[in-house]
């Protein structure tokens, strides 16, 4: 081999490793960028933690804002309801008591006995054959043993009828009538000779 072609065959192979040097660099300089980009944004983030303890963290301003508008302390019957004078806050079981309203028998025999109860406004009290009555503190109706009751302080007033009550009334309503029509024949026999 002469000179000449090794210092030939030499330049071909340093060429061709510059070149390929120069390629690395390339793909070493992306490389270097893509790593800088990322440890900027790692940084800048790490940079942006707050490090400090839950308890010694400080709170935004909305947030205090609206702890502050929130109520500091529950109180039975000031700011919070109580039932029946009870509080809802104390954890023991609440006592419902009894309201007006409630419902009474008495049978049809002993329907006087109604007037002994002792009644709050609004009770009701079931006669059967008669219906429901209702317990009022006022005195606007005359007792008739049937349909009101008079107390001392107040009425039993009849505020709905049993059936049978409403049937014995409409068969008093269907004599009438039924007297009406068998008699309508002789009165316009009587009207027809009159006119």
């Amino acid at each position: 081999m002469t000179i000449e072609s090794a210092v030939s065959s030499l330049t071909t192979s340093t060429t061709a490793l510059v070149a390929a040097v120069a390629d690395q660099q390339i793909v070493l300089n992306g490389a270097i960028t893509d790593f800088n980009a990322v440890t900027d944004r790692v940084t800048t983030g790490l940079n942006n933690v707050d490090n400090t303890t839950d308890a010694l963290k400080p709170v935004s301003t909305l947030t205090q804002t609206a702890l502050n508008a929130k109520q500091v302390v529950l109180v039975s019957g000031i700011n919070i309801s109580t039932i029946n004078g009870q509080s809802i806050l104390d954890g023991a079981p609440l006592v419902i008591v009894r309201s007006a309203t409630s419902l009474n028998q008495v049978s049809y025999d002993d329907r006087g006995t109604i007037r002994d109860l002792s009644p709050e406004v609004d009770d009701s009290t079931v006669i059967p054959s008669l219906g429901l009555f209702m317990w009022v503190n006022s005195k606007e109706e005359p007792d008739d043993d049937e349909t009101c009751f008079t107390t001392e302080t107040g009425q039993w007033l009849l505020q709905t009828p049993a059936w049978d009550l409403l049937d014995a009334w409409n068969m008093i309503e269907k004599s009438y009538a039924d007297d009406l029509i068998e008699d309508e024949s002789v009165r316009f026999a009587a009207f027809l000779a009159t006119n």
